[in-house]
């Protein structure tokens, strides 16, 4: 399973290419949330983030921090369901490391149906640290915005007024805040919007769409059982 994050495969599974998800993802679906990037009960948006935040996609545009190597540190099986506790440690571009700390849970057929966890010190690894990086950050938000965000889609009047938006009416923020109502929210929603316009577009735009809003901390402990799809073995 952890093999899958590697490319090709995980660009593979993202754009289903030959039907691959069949071999890695439930029939029932997928759902999950690995904090602090988001909460998805979505099956498309649950795919998407557990397999594309570090994922180098062909023909789109180059992501600066892709998946070069990943090691499975831990794993710890539940003795009465299909469900497994990983310790993973990817390394990518710039030889920078995450650690992800996440529960899977798995159906009959031993497929991904959903997935909790954390990733430690994704702020602290990718931030931005100067005003000039952050303001580059921002740009480029807003020059992806106004590419792929068009007709109906479309969240600012243009470029400038997304800038202006995102400089003046949000905080920037910080990864380790990465689902709240911020600019780093954004970042992350950023590199999905030419994957799916149609998801992803209101959720760079001035109202967060529901993903890049401010939260209460009694939202992640309202959530259902992502784990409650898993096999019961015995």
């Amino acid at each position: 399973m952890v093999s899958s994050f590697i490319p090709p495969t995980c660009s593979q599974i993202l754009i289903n290419q030959n039907n691959i998800q069949s071999q890695y993802i439930s029939s029932k679906g997928l759902s999950g949330r690995i904090l602090p990037a988001g909460t998805f009960s979505d099956p498309i948006a649950a795919l998407e983030y557990i397999y594309g935040v570090v994922c180098p996609i062909p023909n789109l545009p180059p992501r600066p921090s892709t998946i070069q190597t990943i090691k499975l540190v831990r794993i710890i099986y539940d003795k009465d369901y299909l469900i497994t506790d990983n310790e993973i440690e990817v390394t990518v571009t710039g030889n920078k490391r995450l650690t992800f700390f996440v529960r899977m849970a798995f159906d009959k057929d031993y497929k991904l149906c959903a997935y909790d966890g954390q990733i430690r010190n994704f702020g602290l690894t990718f931030d931005p640290s100067t005003d000039i990086e952050r303001q580059a950050t921002i740009h480029f938000i807003c020059n992806f915005t106004q590419t792929f965000c068009q007709g109906k889609l479309q969240q600012y009047s243009s470029v400038n007024d997304c800038i202006k938006f995102l400089t003046t009416s949000v905080p920037y923020g910080s990864l380790d805040r990465g689902d709240q109502g911020n600019v780093a929210c954004r970042t992350i929603h950023a590199y999905f919007v030419p994957l799916l316009p149609t998801m992803h577009c209101a959720h760079v735009g001035p109202t967060g769409g529901g993903a890049c809003t401010n939260k209460p901390i009694d939202f992640y402990y309202n959530q259902t059982n992502f784990l409650g799809c898993a096999y019961k073995q015995y």
